[in-house]
């Protein structure tokens, strides 16, 4: 098996066989019952998505034997665009990409889920997102105490943190009533581009996937390369925002973070979070609220 690195959450191995599929991607998970949450979100994602999804092949539930989740799926020939230099992609090729990227991320977006938000496999779903992602940010915003009390975010992280979680209802003044299928870590390290880098082919590694706010998904499209493919800018061209966006966008990348590390046991990059609290500071500064 060759060692295909990984994330906060799991480490990734291509195994080669004998006989078809003659190659495979083997996930190990670090938390318990992630693999099963990854196999719905590539199902459903595969059903909506424009660019190839990893089809799932097997999983198995950590025993005395092997003692963490697996999933086995389907290796999708290619490169990872989050790594390719973008400058040195002809222009035309580049356009493609972006705008393979977008449209798909957009496919997702238009995918509307009648019954309300919530997980893909909820019995129990609400109209308004701002209900449904409060109970979370409740969580994210506990898990902050947590971590400034360890030493682990500083000072002015947790106070702008703070200030940003009870304002939450002048952050999301508007209401969100369209449930949308979202990725939910839609970035350049989670699409696969062709050996070429001519077009982008795949999309894989799902986090939050679920019914939710579409905007969630769109501070992603500047992380890693994305700002160099141009990527939000062309979303914003094919598809609206809400006038406050960019507050969402800010108090999105902040508290996901801060839940990253949380939930990960990773210890966070203080320069990065801090950045990214700064980022909210403004635009709420900016927002007048």
């Amino acid at each position: 098996m060759k060692d295909c690195g990984g994330g906060y959450y799991g480490k990734v191995f291509l195994a080669h066989f004998s006989k078809a599929p003659f190659r495979a991607i083997i996930k190990f998970y670090f938390q318990n019952g992630l693999s099963e949450k990854e196999k719905l979100q590539l199902e459903e994602l595969s059903k909506h998505a424009l660019l190839k999804v990893p089809e799932t092949y097997f999983m198995y539930k950590a025993d005395e034997h092997v003692p963490y989740d697996v999933l086995v799926m389907e290796y999708i020939e290619g490169q990872n665009a989050g790594k390719v230099k973008v400058n040195e992609i002809p222009e035309q090729a580049r356009d493609r990409i972006a705008e393979g990227i977008v449209d798909n991320l957009i496919a997702l977006h238009r995918t509307i889920h009648p019954e309300g938000f919530g997980e893909l496999h909820s019995t129990h779903f609400v109209q308004d997102w701002r209900m449904y992602y409060k109970q979370i940010v409740d969580e994210i915003f506990n898990k902050a105490e947590v971590l400034f009390e360890k030493g682990r975010i500083s000072k002015d992280c947790m106070t702008i943190a703070k200030e940003a979680y009870y304002k939450f209802d002048k952050i999301f003044y508007l209401p969100i009533t369209k449930a949308s299928l979202i990725h939910g870590d839609y970035n350049t390290w989670n699409i696969i581009l062709n050996n070429e880098a001519t077009e982008a082919v795949a999309v894989i590694d799902p986090y939050n996937c679920c019914y939710g706010d579409s905007e969630f998904d769109l501070y992603q499209l500047n992380n890693a390369n994305g700002k160099a493919f141009g990527l939000l800018e062309k979303y914003k061209k094919k598809q609206p925002v809400s006038e406050n966006f960019e507050l969402k966008m800010a108090f999105y990348e902040l508290f996901t973070e801060i839940m990253h590390y949380y939930d990960s046991d990773v210890m966070p990059n203080q320069e990065l979070v801090d950045s990214q609290a700064m980022r909210l500071k403004t635009v709420m500064d900016i927002y007048k609220i």
